[in-house]
């Protein structure tokens, strides 16, 4: 769960009755679409909109784009704390839970041009894949040709980043091989990857065909470590090396922050 609140457990009779003042039916009635009907799903008490969601208590709340303040100020705070040098990634994932920061991880759909969030994006922190792997992130987005995953795996900001000749330090060599044991993981245990999803999901809605039929080109992979200081010509071609052969983003802590400013004023992941 992202949130305090479970929404699995529904709505209130106080946010049922709101839901039906601003679209005159009952929660559980489903719109029906066609010529002069509108979809006010903006308007919805922020549990309806969660509970209409595949994914209730993952679902990363497209509303919260339009508070530009919160997210200059969520934004301002993460800069902060990538700056400080006795930054870590547990920092880094404490930070984001306690604050409930998630933009953060949802601004790689946009940063990374993936283009997945138009129907809805889910965020699942520190996901269990089987009894020995565990990613930092799972990051869901459904757009008009289906739903993509995104796996997410986070280093220290500070470290052993790159070494003198540009090539890839141990953080990022650490967090690559973890994402390699991911890769290898799936194809035997996408069953395994699909059951721990169900239990997340909407009672009264089904997963669709891409969370039972394995195609690996709906999967992505970023690691994250250091800053872009780490980076140089060589870096980035490892970098552009490790896009093409073996769609894993290599991605530095600055390259977070220039994604989630550039979230601001969009109106969707």
């Amino acid at each position: 769960m992202l949130y305090k609140r479970d929404y699995l457990l529904g709505l209130t009779d106080e946010e049922k009755k709101e839901f039906k003042e601003v679209t005159g039916r009952d929660f559980s009635v489903k719109r029906i679409g066609g010529f002069g009907t509108a979809n006010n799903f903006m308007e919805f008490p922020k549990a309806a909109r969660m509970c209409k969601m595949l994914f209730p208590n993952n679902y990363l709340d497209v509303a919260e784009l339009h508070d530009t303040e919160r997210l200059v100020k969520a934004n301002d705070e993460f800069a902060n704390l990538i700056n400080d040098e006795q930054c870590s990634e547990r920092k880094i994932l404490n930070f984001i839970r306690d604050k409930e920061y998630y933009h953060i991880l949802g601004a790689l759909i946009w940063g990374l041009s993936i283009n997945i969030g138009n129907h809805g994006a889910y965020l699942f922190p520190e996901f269990q894949l089987g009894t020995s792997y565990k990613a930092d992130y799972l990051l869901i987005g459904k757009s008009s040709g289906g739903y993509e995953f995104i796996l997410v795996e986070l280093e220290n900001p500070y470290g052993k980043i790159t070494l003198r000749d540009g090539e890839l330090g141990a953080e990022f060599r650490e967090g690559i091989s973890q994402l390699e044991d991911w890769k290898r993981w799936l194809p035997a245990n996408f069953a395994s990857y699909t059951e721990k999803l169900r239990k997340y999901k909407n009672p009264s809605l089904n997963l669709s065909d891409e969370f039972y039929t394995l195609d690996l080109s709906r999967f992505h992979y970023v690691v994250v470590a250091g800053r872009r200081s780490d980076f140089s010509e060589k870096t980035y071609i490892l970098k552009r090396e490790y896009k093409k052969e073996k769609d894993i983003d290599v991605l530095h802590y600055d390259n977070l922050i220039d994604f989630s400013n550039n979230l601001i004023g969009k109106i969707t992941y």
